[in-house]
């Protein structure tokens, strides 16, 4: 949207079924996964391309950026698992794989780190 005019377009068309979104706004990514295609895609508004950067996952409902450790976390309703991975999605780990039933939504409150 722009703020002046007050007129809207499309960043991103032709998307299946997009759920959950979140953005790195320094870097100029926009991430969301798509429950159809069962994936999480990422989009770099500079180049306006799309990149799968995750496949061969369940119901994603929830996504979150990490903008200060460049990392994504996700859920994953089908599996019960929240996982993470680097912003290209490479380095794929479940973070919390019991104990969950259906995760959903997921948010980071950077501000309160613990020490690991």
């Amino acid at each position: 949207m722009d703020y002046n005019t007050g007129a809207l377009s499309s960043v991103v068309s032709g998307l299946s079924r997009a759920v959950a979104i979140d953005v790195h706004f320094s870097l100029g990514y926009i991430f969301w996964s798509d429950v159809t295609d069962l994936n999480i895609k990422r989009f770099r508004i500079s180049f306006a391309s799309t990149t799968t950067i995750i496949t061969g996952i369940g119901v994603c409902d929830g996504l979150a950026v990490d903008w200060r450790a460049s990392q994504l976390y996700w859920t994953d309703t089908t599996k019960d698992t929240i996982s993470v991975s680097d912003l290209d999605g490479n380095n794929q780990r479940v973070l919390i794989s019991s104990g969950l039933a259906k995760p959903r939504a997921i948010a980071l409150d950077l501000d309160n780190r613990y020490s690991q």
